[in-house]
């Protein structure tokens, strides 16, 4: 009984984390480029409960549920026009846009809402450069009045004085984006799991980019409700499973009155 009391608990603790997942995805079913997650589970080690080794076939007695992983599904969100033209999606495939951070080092975003600093820098909304092909600023000259991108990914600035290439914006490949680490507002990092990245041409395997669209959050609410209804069931039952092991504990224990 006491077993099916711990059990039972690592049951409850395991749904509480899915829940946290599925309550993080819908607060972000409007946020730009937002990856869904779902919390993976996997079975606790094994007791036997039989000392006869000869024969030890349908002798163990599993302990419960862990958390394996939470995992984020890295198929593409919903299109949105803007006709912004420093907004940017990725279409048909899996790539990233690279951008540097303050720190010096590099992550990896669906969110294709950009802008311009005050140094004509092609940036995200939190500031972070977005570099291009080679790992670059990208930058654009002051009198730019309209920025345009080729099916290849090459960006070219129109000024008053005509037009100029201002290179080619960055399109990474991973081989296995779901080895990728979550680092917060829509960007990944990259890890051992995920593969070293690689610049790849826009409309080749990861992707294609499109200029004024911008590449929303792939959580399905009706999905994420449904899930949500099955977690708070699960979570009930195994909550009835602790209640039952106490009240035949309390049966044992008054056994001796």
């Amino acid at each position: 009984m006491l077993d099916a009391l711990y059990t039972a608990a690592s049951g409850m603790l395991a749904q509480q984390i899915g829940l946290d997942v599925i309550a993080n995805n819908l607060s972000n079913i409007n946020t730009v480029g937002y990856k869904a997650q779902r919390a993976a589970f996997e079975d606790l080690l094994y007791n036997t409960i039989s000392t006869n080794q000869g024969a030890t076939q349908g002798q163990q007695m599993g302990l419960g549920v862990a958390v394996a992983g939470i995992q984020a599904q890295f198929d593409e969100g919903s299109m949105q026009t803007t006709g912004v033209q420093t907004d940017f999606m990725i279409t048909g495939g899996q790539g990233f846009f690279a951008v540097r951070k303050p720190d010096g080092t590099t992550a990896y975003t669906r969110a294709g809402n950009f802008g311009v600093d005050a140094a004509g820098q092609l940036v995200t909304q939190q500031g972070d450069l977005v570099l291009d092909a080679a790992g670059r600023p990208i930058a654009f000259p002051n009198d730019t009045k309209q920025i345009e991108i080729d099916p290849a990914g090459n960006m070219v600035a129109v000024t008053q004085t005509g037009r100029q290439a201002v290179g080619r914006l960055g399109v990474i490949a991973f081989t296995n984006p779901a080895g990728l680490e979550l680092a917060g507002q829509s960007q990944f990092r990259e890890t051992a799991n995920s593969g070293a990245p690689r610049s790849v041409t826009s409309g080749e395997s990861a992707g294609k980019v499109v200029q004024g669209v911008l590449e929303m959050s792939n959580v399905k609410a009706v999905d994420e409700m449904v899930n949500m209804i099955a977690t708070q069931r699960a979570f009930e039952s195994v909550s009835k499973v602790v209640q039952a092991s106490d009240e035949m504990l309390g049966t044992a224990n008054s056994l001796r009155r």
